[in-house]
């Protein structure tokens, strides 16, 4: 015999993301899904689902409570990505005065080596970008 509570969570998995796009869901499903996002770093499911809230029966403290905390973890994740930036660059740097990479790094060809620091590093820059405009895009919703 099924319970109460598995036959809720199956109704619930089957009308919920159709009609989570309506914005006719309470303000509480949307802030749980956005923390639940935010609790896996999925920064750009947490904003979607921020922008889908608009229209949910309003709740602007807690809306607005979620949308703060996301724009503290887009600043975080900000901070990580420009600590990372700083370290490649250091190290793509350092190998293109000296021409040659600390002993321990040998494993691969240097200039390969380089290579994928350099690709690293546009990766970073990118992930950064996208979440300094998440951030933007999250200040804007406060002005609104």
């Amino acid at each position: 015999m099924l319970g109460l509570g598995t036959l809720f969570r199956a109704v619930k998995g089957l009308l919920a993301r159709p009609l989570e796009d309506t914005g006719l869901l309470p303000t509480r499903y949307y802030v749980r899904e956005i923390l639940d996002a935010l609790d896996h770093d999925n920064i750009g499911e947490a904003v979607r689902l921020l922008r889908k809230a608009k229209g949910a029966l309003v709740d602007r403290a807690r809306l607005d409570l979620a949308r703060q905390q996301i724009i503290f973890r887009c600043r975080v994740l900000r901070e990580r990505h420009a600590k990372h930036i700083r370290y490649l660059e250091g190290t793509i740097k350092a190998y293109k005065k000296n021409r040659k990479l600390p002993w321990r790094w040998l494993r691969k060809d240097p200039a390969e080596r380089v290579g994928y620091y350099e690709k690293t590093l546009e990766l970073e820059q990118q992930a950064q970008n996208l979440l300094e405009q998440y951030e933007m895009e999250l200040k804007d919703m406060l002005t609104r």
